[in-house]
């Protein structure tokens, strides 16, 4: 009998032999040499289930029910291996549907749909030569590090797998189509034109013309020299306004080149950050070199197929994606959003604004972090102007200061380009903020409140009491939107126009504006110096001259959960140092986080503990970046989000394509928020929408 792996539209057939050893070979060459045995196998298995006849019955319509093809080679690896399950096991089990637990492995049911596995095994061998090994091969690594090394090898093999069948089905279209993928392994970075690392080398630095082009030069000779050093961890701490991102990015290139590394990733915490990095990294490295993924970001039209299968697969030089895409990926089970884990390996790997890492989840984050440097041969770069404890939480404890830290603190004092004033005395009222706006003479000014009913309440209230040109930013304006806002706020700040913008603190963390005044709600200790970061960014105004005021709202309501505890510890640090937030700026960063990271020692340790249980299912439902269970997606017609709504509303079905043209006109609301109108095709709606402050919702914050 000749048995086939799939039947093309022509009803020509691959053969299966070829098939499993195209997977083998591909799976094989994308593990290190130490797994190249456990690759292979994992491969030349992993479709044992096509051997039986019945099976192939169904590949040619002749029997209606689908048959398992997958179970036959998991049962294969199970029984040569009856001491534990081994990681071929897990991978092939799950190429299809998802990485299983371990008692789903284990149940009666799935040994019974795979019973037949013998009789397929006896028609592989009479095919495929050593099909079976003398002793299976296995990842023998610490628990937690063989928990991800399985991780990798199903990304290897659900990649492979894909790719074969891909590669197949092009040629049978155009048996001269000659697209390839690079094969695994491949030095990506080879792909980038070499004379462009030119641009960052010593003599490439630009001319230093004021104070704060110099000390950005220093800073940038710093991770030029430091690039030289082995892979590991890293830390790269600089004030805000310092040129993190270009700097960071030299190190990177120097780095990655001279350990014959495959490339670059970027991990940003907000989109806005996310969006100006891609639009640097494409304008130093080239359009085609630089892929952008995030839920932000839609493709043109005629470029989304080649999109989705970047994405799922992450095999271009330079990503720039999202905090939420990169860490859910390493703790997912679903095959497409692993897909791209085995081309993390052998990269450097930007963490932007580390103290955005998720509190609760730190320990299991930089767990794998640590795993992805000593198994995986990456190098890891904490980023930040306020660097967590991290090395509290008794990791990431032997990570490299690219700034030596005495330099950061010179570096600190020498950027000291604002005055805090703390007036914690007595709350303020709205019009106590009005006239001390008034009164400083600037007719620019910046004010950051901890939730988005201050912020819609004090645009109201101030733009009423102060006559000139308000702005609001918060969550409950759709991202196009936020982003109108701030190029309005950027142009009238760069004429010097009247311009006054009251905002949540996602105007915090890497937003690139300069006012001459800021105003900050007392919150948590490093989101008051991200606040100060977007004052005199530019160190236009003397030290006296630009005023950050930390000031108490009147009745304001406690903002949610974990952030009042930051609040807390906060308001305890500046009231027993009252110089917390001048001379003694970095030792309070210090304190604070140490407090922070003493309170969630624990975070991450269910995680961890599923983890070394292998429960993968429950892994992936327990890792949340960010918790959207209690809210929901609408779309709001603000511009072409109204045209967007009129264009979909009626249509039956909405493509990827569709969601993702929507995505930019989306709120997220409460799931028991009422002025919701859903359609048939799953798209939800709403109306009342205001061009200032965006989605009333009715709620405490």
């Amino acid at each position: 009998m000749f048995y086939l792996a799939r039947l093309g539209k022509n009803k020509f057939g691959q053969p299966l032999e070829e098939h499993l050893r195209a997977v083998a070979r591909r799976t094989s060459d994308t593990m290190p040499p130490t797994l190249h045995q456990v690759g292979w196998y994992a491969g030349l298995w992993h479709d044992l289930g096509k051997y039986i006849p019945e099976w192939q019955k169904y590949l040619q319509g002749e029997i209606k029910e689908k048959i398992s093809h997958s179970v036959q080679g998991a049962m294969l690896a199970r029984n040569l291996s009856p001491n534990k399950i081994p990681a071929i096991m897990f991978v092939i089990a799950g190429h299809h549907t998802g990485l299983k637990a371990p008692e789903n492995l284990k149940a009666k049911q799935y040994k019974e749909k795979g019973a037949n596995w013998e009789q397929a095994c006896q028609q592989a061998q009479q095919e495929i030569e050593q099909f079976l090994p003398e002793s299976i091969p296995d990842i023998e690594f610490p628990l937690l590090r063989r928990e991800f090394a399985i991780r990798m090898l199903f990304s290897a093999l659900v990649d492979a797998d894909r790719m074969d069948a891909m590669l197949w089905d092009l040629k049978q279209q155009n048996p001269h189509d000659e697209r390839v993928s690079a094969s695994a392994g491949t030095d990506l970075l080879s792909s980038f034109n070499p004379r462009s690392l030119s641009e960052f080398n010593p003599q490439s630095l630009p001319l230093a013309k004021t104070k704060l082009d110099r000390l950005r030069n220093v800073f940038a000779q710093y991770c030029i020299t430091a690039a030289s050093s082995p892979k590991g961890l890293f830390r790269l701490t600089g004030a805000c306004g310092i040129g993190k991102t270009e700097s960071s990015l030299r190190f990177a290139l120097i780095h990655a080149q001279q350990n014959s590394m495959a490339g670059i990733i970027y991990v940003g915490p907000l989109k806005s950050i996310i969006e100006q990095t891609a639009i640097t990294y494409r304008k130093l490295l080239g359009q085609k070199s630089v892929l952008e993924h995030h839920s932000g970001f839609y493709p043109e039209p005629d470029e989304t197929k080649d999109y989705k299968l970047d994405t799922e697969r992450w095999e271009k030089p330079f990503i720039v994606t999202s905090g939420v895409q990169f860490y859910e990926s390493l703790f997912s089970n679903q095959p497409s959003q692993c897909r791209k884990l085995h081309n993390i390996a052998n990269r450097v790997i930007l963490i932007d604004e580390a103290q955005t890492i998720p509190l609760e989840l730190a320990n299991s984050i930089l767990d794998v972090l640590e795993t992805l440097i000593k198994d995986w041969g990456c190098t890891v770069v904490l980023m930040s102007a306020t660097q967590p404890a991290f090395n509290n939480l008794k990791l990431c404890h032997n990570a490299t200061d690219i700034v030596p830290y005495d330099k950061v603190i010179e570096q600190f004092q020498q950027l000291d380009r604002v005055t805090y004033r703390i007036t914690l005395e007595s709350p303020w009222t709205w019009q106590n903020l009005a006239e001390d706006i008034t009164l400083s003479g600037f007719e620019q000014s910046l004010t950051v409140v901890n939730t988005t009913k201050l912020a819609r309440e004090g645009y109201q209230e101030l733009s009423n009491l102060v006559s000139s040109s308000w702005f609001h930013l918060s969550a409950r304006m759709c991202p196009a939107h936020r982003d109108r806002i701030l190029q309005q706020v950027r142009s009238l700040l760069d004429d010097k126009l009247p311009c006054h913008l009251i905002s949540t603190q996602l105007i915090e963390a890497g937003v690139d504006i300069d006012f001459p005044r800021a105003y900050r709600q007392l919150g948590p200790l490093d989101s008051i110096i991200q606040t100060s970061g977007r004052c005199n960014r530019n160190n236009k105004l003397s030290k006296q001259e630009a005023v950050v005021t930390v000031f108490e709202k009147q009745y304001a309501n406690q903002a949610p959960g974990n952030y009042q505890n930051r609040i807390n510890m906060t308001r305890d640090i500046i009231t027993y140092d009252p110089q917390a937030l001048e001379h003694n700026l970095l030792n309070s960063i210090q304190q604070y986080f140490l407090k922070l990271y003493s309170k969630i020692h624990a975070g991450g340790n269910k995680i961890q503990e599923l983890r070394s249980q292998y429960k993968y299912p429950e892994v992936a439902k327990e890792f949340r970046v960010i918790d959207d269970s209690w809210q929901q997606s609408v779309v709001v017609p603000w511009e072409e989000g109204a045209d967007l709504i009129a264009e979909l509303r009626d249509k039956e079905v909405l493509t990827e394509q569709d969601w993702r043209r929507v995505q930019r006109y989306t709120v997220g609301v409460p799931l028991k928020y009422t002025g919701i109108t859903e359609c048939p095709n799953g798209l939800k709606i709403v109306s009342d929408y205001s061009s200032d402050f965006g989605l009333y919702l009715d709620t405490s914050v």
